[in-house]
């Protein structure tokens, strides 16, 4: 792909200007990367970044942006599912490593979560998230540079920022009176005894390993809208210090006079994340999924191919960022709330009569196919492919 082609990915996506909180909160967190793309042992990224070091500038956009974004009484001895399930409910507080995807290659997502607040923070990452559901708001720090922002969340992407130990109250909450809970046994799970049990419901399936002596969850398991999530070193109604889950901007932060607005995203927003991925990241070939544990398993490349473009400026890269974040964001609402099905592996763009994903959202009656020209079509349910 020459600059011109990318060029013209710009002016599809169109030329809003990019919030100058958003430009330097991804400048800031984009230094992280100098020293993890070490670890992947590849001169070219490297290269890259020295070209054009506004690559970093879009690549940690999206990561930000996305990342605010991403799981009966049946009897085994003296330990039972409602037992097991009862810490779950009735905790206050929890603290939690959540890992989305391959367990030996996805990031560690660490959660303290206190009734309505969380505090987040990512084993690849130095940004710190403090996310308060209940007034929709998150504060978002970088401690290497003493920048705080706090960022709207309000609408969908409130229910979009998982709140990973609501979720499996909900299920659990579901599923507490189905006689059809299924034990699974023993197993060691870290050089520890541990009993499980399964359920599912229409929308998610559930496992819980605990201990076979406390019947304190060890290990938690979810699969919901097409991700699936692991929940581990899992601690119950632990004491937690108030300031780390303050919404307040701790002693010392500079706050960014602009809050970041991340409570609009659309179909246009998905479809330019696909141009980008097939025509910037994948060589003009869609990818095998579409998923979060891909998206950050890709950014390396992402950067090294933005890095390679001449002739963009600061803003134009962000730009890219940030349009494919939202497009991430967007995908994962209808994983969550809507129907959602990606079929584009391999699919070449430009391929006007192959779909590659098509999808309903929670208010609509009919189905939107996108294709490999990435063409948007309306069909009803009847008409989908086979």
């Amino acid at each position: 792909m020459n600059d011109d082609e990318f060029k013209d990915i710009l002016k599809t996506i169109g030329n809003e200007p990019v919030p100058d909180d958003v430009r330097q909160l991804a400048q800031k967190a984009s230094q992280q990367f100098d020293q993890q793309l070490q670890s992947f042992g590849r001169p070219s990224v490297r290269e890259a970044l020295m070209r054009s070091p506004f690559a970093k500038l879009a690549a940690a956009a999206a990561i930000v942006i996305a990342a605010a974004v991403g799981i009966g009484v049946f009897t085994n001895g003296s330990v039972t599912y409602a037992k097991v399930i009862q810490p779950i409910l009735n905790a206050r507080t929890f603290v939690l490593d959540i890992i989305a995807g391959d367990e030996s290659t996805a990031p560690v997502m660490h959660d303290v979560v206190a009734d309505s607040r969380i505090r987040r923070t990512f084993s690849n990452a130095e940004t710190v998230l403090i996310i308060d559901l209940d007034n929709a708001r998150m504060l978002t720090l970088y401690p290497p540079g003493k920048t705080a922002i706090y960022v709207d969340i309000q609408g969908p992407v409130r229910e979009g920022t998982k709140h990973f130990v609501r979720m499996v109250q909900n299920i659990v909450d579901q599923t507490r009176s189905d006689p059809h809970v299924k034990e699974l046994g023993q197993r060691q799970i870290d050089g520890r005894a541990a009993v499980g049990f399964h359920v599912e419901n229409e929308h998610s399936q559930l496992t819980i390993w605990a201990d076979a002596e406390t019947a304190l969850p060890l290990r938690i398991e979810v699969t919901e809208g097409g991700e699936h999530f692991v929940m581990k070193n899992i601690e119950f109604d632990v004491p937690v210090d108030v300031l780390q889950v303050s919404m307040d901007v701790p002693a010392g932060y500079t706050l960014q006079d602009k809050p970041f607005d991340m409570s609009q995203f659309s179909e246009k927003d998905l479809v330019e994340t696909l141009r980008i991925w097939a025509e910037i990241i994948n060589d003009g070939v869609f990818p095998d999924e579409v998923t979060t544990e891909a998206q950050m398993q890709i950014m390396p490349k992402l950067i090294e191919k933005i890095g390679q473009l001449q002739g963009l400026n600061e803003q134009q890269m962000t730009q890219i960022g940030v349009t494919f974040g939202k497009g991430m964001i967007f995908r994962q609402m209808l994983g969550n709330a809507g129907q959602w099905k990606y079929v584009g592996a391999g699919v070449k763009l430009g391929d006007a009569e192959t779909p590659v994903c098509w999808f309903r959202a929670p208010d609509s009656q009919t189905y939107r196919i996108i294709y490999g020209d990435l063409s948007v079509r309306d069909v009803d349910e009847q008409d989908l492919p086979k």
